[in-house]
């Protein structure tokens, strides 16, 4: 009992401080203490079931439980086994009595010890897993070139796929990376070995083998993942990468594959998110408050379930209440050993069940009544799940807005299944900035072999119109279309209208808003055959360091800006524009948004030198 009772709390636990972290601080960027929180949650999971908590719970809430445990426990748990009859016990009358009659019977299988075995199976299996992926990743460091740094130990393998750290080695494929992209891998990496977060990845995978029928500890995993990728990101950054380029090299590098659980990567799956966190607002000293909400939420639920201690009405503990009353019964005369309320407390657990089968006898009008009620329950069929989808008559009515996600579209198809449809996304496509939907083609199909089909997938770039369309339900369930919503007329509802305007409103501000950036995507591969490399300076370097030119890219004393006179009749652009080297003086660093350097490799001299410079400013003001 005790030991179910540990388990089921510790499981109980862990799945509290997942969810409360997943609410209250994955979004703060106090990454060092978010990491302490999740491991601190974890060893308290472990350690608030040993103690014995004061029992804050009101008497009836306490006497349900009970009651509960003592239906349920024993259907759970397999029948005990008792020690033998030469087990006694000597009172203070000097008598001798045995303390069991029942003889000990031979082992019987059960579905519990069935679950136990299985529960070890799998377990065994999963360590196996593991110590495999440790193997193998033990042989690639073995059989690849190693080049000794300060802080690590470069391991370069073509084999790789996607870079990553673990513990003191770094593991990159130079062939698939740039020089710039591999310095800013290196810098990301150098940070996962320099805070040891290899130990948080086995630690984490080593309780998702313990508890693999948890769910919680596969969240916990992945925040965990999480937290350390955003640890890195940040100090990246803060060693002046530009944010922008760096973003663009995570982007490529997602790309590839062949990612272990225990190892740190360079690029993680949710890079939206990741791109997110590197744009986040530092967050305020007022988010200080919900980290002790985290551990009084793990202490609230641990106090509810904790063993507690038991005082009787004379301020005394109750211990061995078993023996005290075999006590009472044998020696009548003398002075009882528990109080009557004590007593009360140890009716057998035969009487307790036939008390409450009779409560249930008793009551049973009122649940058959209860039971009716209950039976009648509301029609969930035509109740909308999304913002895209609205019930009218015997319609439902759907759109599509440029911001609709794959998240959207799997509870769209839910919902159309219910009524014979299936929706099949045959492309759908992103814009750089995962922001809005560029391209789109799916179709409806209907149970009875109908169709209807929408395409948008013109190369401009551009957000999709918003597309609509409705299907029959009931008496109409033959009817359906699709098409763009500007050709249905007012009987579309109009709150699916207003989701789509507002939704394309919203998209416009933001391409409004990183105009930008969308120009600095659309120079990667307008100038690509420029370079086969690149280095970005942000507005804020360039005015730290006026003087400087690593850039290429020169700010005078009067703020104008103008090119290293070394760099000859090189190739100039602003905002992917070709200008010449004369105009560049009339622009001054307060419009300068970012600087990117094309490089050229030279194979004669084994060298890269610049070839290009692409300016980005904002509008005049």
């Amino acid at each position: 009992m005790e030991t179910l009772r540990y388990v089921v709390l510790v499981n109980g636990l862990l799945a509290v401080v997942s969810l409360a972290y997943y609410v209250l601080l994955r979004r703060e960027t106090y990454f060092g203490a978010n990491r302490l929180a999740l491991w601190a949650g974890l060893t308290c999971a472990f350690i608030l079931p040993l103690l014995e908590l004061p029992d804050w719970r009101p008497q009836p809430v306490r006497r349900a439980m009970q009651r509960t445990a003592q239906a349920i426990v024993p259907r759970v748990l397999p029948k005990p086994q008792l020690p033998s009859a030469d087990v006694t016990i000597t009172f203070p009358n000097k008598k001798t009595y045995k303390a069991f009659h029942i003889e000990q019977e031979g082992f019987i299988w059960s579905w519990q010890i069935g679950l136990i075995a299985l529960y070890v199976v799998i377990a065994f299996l999963l360590l196996i897993r593991f110590t495999i992926q440790l193997a193998s990743l033990r042989k690639l460091i073995r059989q690849s070139v190693h080049e000794a740094y300060n802080d690590f130990t470069l391991v370069q393998n073509g084999r790789v796929t996607s870079p990553f750290s673990f513990f003191g080695w770094v593991v990159v494929n130079p062939d698939q990376h740039t020089p710039d992209e591999l310095d800013q891998i290196l810098r990301h990496e150098r940070v996962h070995v320099r805070e040891r977060h290899s130990l948080d990845m086995i630690g984490a995978e080593l309780i998702c083998i313990l508890f693999w029928f948890n769910p919680a500890v596969y969240l916990f995993r992945h925040l965990v993942h999480q937290v350390l990728e955003f640890n890195a990101d940040r100090a990246v950054l803060a060693e002046g990468v530009d944010p922008i380029t760096y973003q663009y090299n995570l982007l490529k590098v997602s790309l590839s594959s062949g990612q272990s659980s225990i190892t740190n990567h360079f690029s993680r799956p949710q890079l939206k998110y990741r791109i997110a966190m590197l744009n986040q607002q530092k967050s305020s000293k007022a988010s200080w408050l919900k980290y002790p909400v985290l551990f009084i939420a793990a202490l609230t639920i641990a106090s509810a379930f904790a063993r507690p201690k038991h005082v009787n009405e004379l301020g005394r503990y109750v211990s061995q209440p078993l023996i005290k009353t075999i006590a009472a019964v044998a020696e009548p005369t003398r002075e009882p050993l528990l109080t009557n309320q004590e007593a009360e407390q140890l009716v057998p657990f035969e009487s307790t069940l036939q008390e409450n089968n009779k409560d249930n006898v008793s009551k049973t009008p009122i649940q058959e009544s209860n039971q009716q009620q209950n039976s009648v329950k509301p029609d969930t069929v035509r109740v909308s799940p999304s913002r895209y989808m609205v019930y009218q008559g015997d319609y439902l009515y759907w759109i599509v807005t440029p911001k609709t996600t794959f998240d959207d579209f799997a509870i769209m198809k839910r919902e159309f299944e219910k009524h014979g449809n299936l929706m099949q996304l045959n492309e759908v496509k992103y814009d750089p900035l995962y922001a809005y939907i560029d391209r789109i083609s799916f179709t409806v199909k209907r149970q009875w072999g109908g169709m209807t089909n929408c395409e948008e997938t013109d190369n401009d770039n551009k957000p999709i119109p918003a597309i609509a369309g409705y299907v029959g339900i009931g008496p109409k369930a033959n009817a359906s279309s699709t098409g763009g919503l500007r050709y249905y007329r007012t009987e579309f509802p109009e709150a699916l209208r207003t989701v789509a305007a507002e939704e394309e409103r919203t998209t416009d501000q933001f391409i409004s808003a990183h105009k930008i950036d969308y120009l600095m995507l659309e120079g990667e591969q307008k100038f690509k055959n420029l370079g086969n490399g690149a280095r970005s300076y942000a507005k804020s370097y360039m005015q730290k360091n006026p003087t400087q030119n690593n850039s290429g890219l020169i700010v005078n004393a009067d703020g104008t800006l103008s090119v290293k006179e070394d760099l000859g009749n090189i190739k100039l652009f602003v905002n992917n524009e070709s200008i010449e080297r004369t105009a560049l003086n009339e622009i001054k660093v307060d419009r300068l948004y970012s600087v990117v350097e094309k490089l050229q490799y030279n194979p004669a001299r084994k060298e890269s030198f610049t070839s290009a410079l692409l300016i980005y400013i904002t509008e005049a003001r």
